[in-house]
Formats: structure tokens, sequence, C-alpha cells
């Protein structure tokens, strides 16, 4: 097992420096092989291709992909998973993930073991290409705290989890006892923690590395992230479902889409948009046999760049990840708003620590806040006007101020929340 893994990593890490055509081949081999495998095994796949008058072999590279209608998670969350696991395959025997369910019910995914370790290749590949070395230590913050996970003993690969709902002082003392070469945690954890690290002096947190995952990495939270941990800060986009799907190297030109392990379309208007325009984020996974995702629409809005990275990776880019389509604010003449747009304009605003904003329906929301010492009533005028410019004039704003922003149920800290019905 431990050999096939380190000759997978050996391969994925070729990959990436293999001419755009080779790589491209590669991932059009693997998708011939999974849309076959789908339809002779899958029973969803077989009703849907079928409905839609395709045979496997009309699907022979991305452009073909268009074909085949998107499927969403509430689609698979309806299905048994004698509809969505491949009959070739033996539940008992797959490993067994669940989603992590900030915007409703949680998925269930299932892996083959090979599949599984195929995913962590991939995830060992981003790691080791944005500077992880074999025997650093990582301190990884999670929702659930694995008995066995933290490697004693172990000298390579060893990792320490540490709960996000434990009191920040608590984590900080884990981390100062650790003395971690990486931290990697969701984007707003790490914020969290880095007020607390500025507002009471800590030392002795000093990594060489900063992961973030999760959240939107705006410049102004980057900066802020680097400033309280003195270590270059690197994004990641992934998901329960799909593994590491892109990840920034050391430009930070935008985030390089693992191309070998699937297809990333950006779709607008049920059709693919060039580079350069945002649109939903489309996914299909060419090595998800156990139970595959293709054209899955992992809910969030991402653009493509149509540019190349300068540092000679031929795998391409997503120039940037919006948020999640449930995260995007409806304004009062019904066109979207990024929640970026809000989150960079708010973090600007004195007084302010921590906030929430909550979309209850086209004319009203709700601004959670956590004030700090210079919060004030020109604090609140701040808040409004911005709101106002962003939502339009005609948005009720409520303010109501909190000693904490709570994580939802996902173990997730979400600064945007819109409950308004809207298209992308």
């Amino acid at each position: 097992m431990l050999i096939s893994s380190l000759f997978t990593l050996h391969q994925l890490r070729r990959n990436q420096w293999l001419d755009a055509e080779s790589v491209r081949q590669i991932q059009r081999n693997k998708l011939v092989r999974m849309i076959a495998h789908a339809y002779q095994n899958v029973g969803y796949y077989r009703k849907l291709f079928d409905s839609a008058g395709i045979r496997p072999e009309d699907i022979r590279s991305e452009e073909d992909l268009v074909k085949i209608p998107i499927t969403t998670r509430s689609k698979l969350q309806s299905l048994s998973p004698d509809d969505i696991v491949a009959k070739n395959v033996d539940l008992k025997r797959c490993i067994r993930r669940t989603t992590a369910g900030s915007s409703g019910t949680p998925l269930i995914v299932f892996f083959r073991r090979h599949d599984k370790e195929y995913y962590d290749m991939v995830w060992a590949r981003t790691s080791l290409e944005t500077g992880r070395k074999l025997w650093d230590k990582v301190a990884s913050f999670r929702t659930e705290l694995p008995p066995s996970y933290w490697t004693e003993g172990v000298a390579l690969w060893k990792k320490k989890v540490i709960s996000i709902f434990d009191d920040p002082m608590n984590q900080i003392a884990h981390l100062q006892r650790l003395k971690p070469d990486i931290i990697q945690a969701n984007t707003l954890e790490l914020v969290k923690l880095a007020r607390c690290i500025i507002d009471n002096g800590v030392r002795g947190i000093t990594p060489r590395l900063v992961y973030s995952r999760g959240s939107q990495l705006d410049p102004a939270t980057r900066e802020m992230i680097r400033s309280a941990y003195q270590a270059p800060v690197y994004d990641f986009y992934g998901s329960r479902e799909l593994g590491c799907m892109a990840w920034e190297c050391a430009e930070h030109s935008g985030y390089h889409v693992n191309i070998d392990a699937l297809i990333v379309e950006i779709i607008r208007e049920g059709r693919p948009v060039s580079p350069e325009k945002a649109g939903r984020i489309v996914c299909t996974g060419l090595q998800s046999f156990a139970m595959p995702f293709i054209r899955y629409d992992i809910g969030d809005i991402g653009v493509l760049s149509s540019s190349r990275c300068a540092c000679g990776r031929s795998l391409p880019l997503l120039k940037s990840i919006e948020g999640r389509a449930d995260d995007f604010l409806v304004a009062s003449d019904g066109t979207l708003r990024s929640p970026l747009i809000l989150t960079e304009r708010l973090k600007l605003i004195p007084g302010i620590k921590e906030f929430r904003i909550i979309q209850e329906n086209s004319s009203d929301t709700t601004a959670h806040v956590v004030p700090d010492e210079r919060y004030s009533s020109s604090t609140s005028v701040a808040l409004r006007e911005v709101m106002e410019r962003t939502m339009g004039n005609s948005v009720s704003i409520r303010i109501e101020l909190l000693d904490t922003i709570p994580v939802d149920r996902s173990g997730k800290i979400r600064s945007i929340i819109s409950k308004v019905q809207r298209d992308f």
C-alpha cells in the first residue's frame, strides 16, 4: 500500500510539469474510463444518460460534457446508495465520509480504499509543492478529534488535530507546546486565532507556513493572517467529495486545478463560459469509482483564468473562487452581489472585530457584530452606509451586537448567509 501510494505521488508530481497537451490527454483517458464505468455500474447515471440520449462513446473529452445534465447535491441526497454507488463495489469495504453540511443536509460519500489513497496523494502533492517537508509538524484545526490521528513516535508526516470548538487561549496553548512548522485551518478560524494572538501579545507561535482552506481569502485577510503568524499563507480549494481541487503555488496568481484528478467547468445559464467570466463551479471526479460525481454542481461560484502561471506548471488556473452560490446576496434591484465585495468593505470599518451578515429576505438584512474598543455610533453609521451602497437604499438593516459569532453545525464560521432564492 505504501509503495503504491508513493508511486502515485511520484506520478502526480511529474504530471504537473508535462506539457499542457500531455496532461490533458491523461485527463481525457481517465474521463472515458469514468464515463464507461458510471454507465455500466451506477443506476442513476445509466438513467440520466439514457434520458438525455447519450452513450458512453459520445463523451471523449471535456468539451463533450455539456451533453450531460448537471447533477446537484440535493439530487444525490434524494437517492438511495443503491442508486448512486457502483454495483461492482462492496460498500462494507468502502471508506465513508460525510460532507460538512454548511449549506444544508450533509451528503454521505463512499470511496474505494485505492481511490481514497489517490485523493490523499493529490493532497500530498499540493502540500509538498507549497513547501511542506516530510518531517514537518502540522497543527490542523478540525471539528473532530480522531484518537489515533496524531502519529506519536513517527518521524514523518506528523499531524496534530486541534478542535475548533476549543477556547482560543487553549488553542494557543496547544500551539505553543507543539511548535508546529505548519498551521492549517479554515480561513475564518485562522483570522479568529490571529486576532487573539495580536490582542494578547502572544509569543512563541512561529510556523514556517500557514495553509488556509474553506473560506474566501481576500488580500486584507491574507495580510492579517501573514502578519499574525509571520509566515507565508497558501490557500487551498477542496471538498469532501473530490478532495483537493485547486491550490496556490508560490506565485499566488490563482489556483492550479488538479486536472489529472478532476475536470472543472464554469457554468452560467446551463452553458460553459469563457475564462475571466464568473459562473457555477461544476466538477467531474476522475477517481471516484465507488460513488461517481459527473458534472456535479459543487455549490460555489468561480472564475477561470485565461493566463498561465509563471511557475511553469501546466495545470490551468482558477483565477478566483468567489464563494458559495448560497452566500451571494441579492440587491434591491434583483442583481447579485459577491460576498467578497461586502466583506472587504466591512473589514475596513474601525470598531468591528467580527461580523456575520444574514439576508433574511430581499428587503431585510441583519448584521451581527462583535465590537472592539473602537466601536461607536459612527461604526454603525459606516456599516449602514456600506450595506446600502452594496445592497441598495431600500434595504432595512438591523444591527445586533454579540460577544462572539457562533460556528454553524458544520464547524465553520460563515460571514455571509443569504436566505433569498436566486438563480446564478
